[in-house]
């Protein structure tokens, strides 16, 4: 009976360790990195990041990003070895700043977090230029607002009204965005 015993165990501790051994995950080493690390982004618009993953093995990644600020919606796609592109979206009312975001790739069981800096901008207030033109007919206007046209002015308003002679006038009121060059 001894023999017996002392079999069952080293059996046990055979299968005891060979549990152990086939229990634990192989961890890829890989590293992370992520370009740009300054992202602008104005609401209402788009920016993308691109997070390479350098690793000797083929795993999936799982990526997740904390820190986004209200409004600004991450598409994170399955990850994998190489380049990956993450693309955010700032809603019209995202909070405007600067943040500290961290991206948290993870490949079996090897979390690594980069960081990243976001800088939400306001959405630009559209600055117009306004110019007030008359006719003495209506075809007159016509014919002035579809010249105006060909150069983006745009027809607000139409007013006819009596002019310094008695006789009616017609006064056109247009508009048009500013180009950047006459600010």
């Amino acid at each position: 009976m001894p023999k017996i015993f002392a079999c069952m165990i080293v059996t046990i501790a055979l299968m005891t360790g060979l549990a152990c051994h086939l229990s634990a995950q192989v961890t890829p080493d890989f590293v992370v990195t992520i370009n740009p690390s300054i992202v602008t982004i104005t609401q209402g618009g788009m920016a993308s990041l691109t997070v390479t993953t350098v690793v000797n093995e083929r795993p999936d990644f799982a990526f997740s990003l904390s820190g986004l600020p209200s409004g600004v919606i991450a598409q994170v796609p399955v990850g994998h070895a190489g380049d990956n592109t993450i693309v955010l979206t700032a809603l019209p009312g995202a909070s405007t700043g600067t943040f500290n975001v961290n991206l948290t790739a993870l490949a079996g069981n090897n979390p690594q977090t980069q960081g990243f800096t976001l800088n939400v901008k306001p959405m630009p207030v559209p600055q117009w230029e306004y110019r007030v033109e008359m006719a003495q007919t209506q075809q007159a206007l016509q014919a002035l607002a579809a010249s105006l046209g060909v150069q983006s002015w745009e027809l607000v308003s139409v007013v006819l009204h009596p002019g310094k002679d008695g006789n009616p006038e017609w006064v056109g009121f247009f508009k048009r965005l500013k180009h950047a060059e006459s600010h």
